[in-house]
């Protein structure tokens, strides 16, 4: 390890260790990380350009050993959380949808490895931040659960409308692969060279969608088109696509709900829940977002029956 590696993990570890970061999930400390360096750099850039630290190198310079630090510390959490997410996942709904005789393991290693290398990309790690949360927290589960349980729109438009032939374990796994490749849609994206912190847009085209969907039902061949089509298609909006896949809606929603998300905020007396509070704002900005409105309101009750 040269010295100015050495130098950076030392650096990148101490601001990891930042008490303030401690209920972060650990793509939200990275971003949260790259917000202090990009935002301090005028005030960082004397003491890291000193020759304790990185002497005779342009911020952009001092920048890039960081972040070349930064992800690789990231990586050794991030990679296992990524796989002990997947050996959870229950696969059978692949049987149901392609009639497969490829060994269900084989799809979760294809995922895996996929997802390794396009999280070498920034613009795929940034819009894997609400999804990977999301896993963590579980929150597809409660929801699906109740969707279910109240038999309403949501309901209608998974069974009748998307013609997903499936319990709801099922369709829960379902949608968590599918949030896992949600950021599959990057495959094709420009690198961002100055590696900016500024967020990337979260809204595509249809025609790029499409691109991106071809390109990874050939890179992706063990998994079915439908599984592939949800995860790309929720990057689209609905508004503009009102033929767009009713799991693809929902994760769209969720993936913007949980990207900063912060589990341990305590909620104060007479203020609303984090769900009911989030989903009735998102009500009011569905426009901008291209979310359903419908699905936002459902959602938004089963937030308030449940104080969720």
């Amino acid at each position: 390890m040269n010295n100015d590696r050495q130098k950076a993990e030392v650096f990148i570890k101490r601001l990891l260790m930042n008490p303030a970061l401690q209920y972060y999930e650990i793509l939200q400390k990275e971003e949260q990380i790259l917000t202090f360096l990009n935002t301090n750099s005028q005030s960082l850039f004397p003491a890291l350009s000193s020759e304790q630290f990185f002497p005779n190198k342009t911020w952009q310079q001092i920048f890039a050993i960081l972040y070349n630090s930064l992800t690789s510390q990231i990586n050794e959490v991030l990679f296992k959380e990524l796989e002990a997410i997947l050996n959870n996942i229950n696969y059978t709904f692949i049987g149901l949808l392609r009639q497969t005789t490829c060994p269900l393991s084989q799809c979760r290693d294809q995922i895996l490895t996929f997802e390794k290398k396009l999280l070498n990309k920034y613009e795929a790690r940034n819009a894997f931040n609400g999804s990977l949360t999301a896993l963590k927290l579980n929150i597809i589960d409660k929801y699906i659960e109740q969707i279910f349980q109240r038999r309403e729109y949501i309901h209608f438009e998974l069974t009748k409308v998307q013609r997903l032939k499936m319990g709801s374990e099922e369709i829960k796994n379902f949608i968590k692969v599918s949030m896992i490749l949600k950021n599959a849609i990057h495959l094709v994206t420009v690198g961002t060279a100055n590696l900016s912190i500024e967020s990337v847009m979260d809204i595509v085209q249809r025609a790029f969608a499409d691109k991106v969907n071809r390109m990874l039902e050939e890179e992706l061949r063990l998994l079915p088109p439908e599984l592939i089509a949800s995860a790309v298609n929720s990057n689209i909006s609905f508004l503009e696509n009102k033929n767009m896949e009713t799991t693809s809606r929902i994760i769209s929603i969720f993936t913007m709900r949980c990207k900063y998300y912060k589990p341990y905020n305590t909620v104060d007396r007479g203020a609303e829940t984090p769900d009911k509070s989030w989903f009735n704002i998102a009500r009011r900005n569905y426009k901008f977002y291209g979310f359903d409105i419908k699905m936002l309101d459902e959602f938004y009750k089963i937030a308030a029956e449940h104080n969720w």
